[in-house]
């Protein structure tokens, strides 16, 4: 078993490496949060292209129940 020591140094590490890391994010994400991009410096594309959504299988013919359940007439109302 390591000393005591040993253990909470190597903790130390992990929580420095951690906190430094989360800190990190952080400002990169505050920064690209609050930085405007031009119109024309989002991905443009080609002619034709189409979304994903647009390529889907074509729409299907409305599906008709097998059997349709009718309401019971002598049921006593809740």
């Amino acid at each position: 078993m390591p000393p005591l020591g040993a253990s909470l140094c190597f903790l130390m590490k992990v929580r420095f490496f951690v906190t430094g890391t989360a800190a990190l994010l952080a400002v990169w994400l505050g920064a690209t949060f609050f930085n405007e991009v031009p119109v024309h410096r989002y991905p443009q594309f080609g002619r034709g292209s189409v979304p994903l959504s647009a390529k889907a299988i074509p729409a299907k013919e409305p599906v008709r129940p097998l059997a349709e359940i009718q309401p019971l007439r002598d049921a006593a109302p809740f």
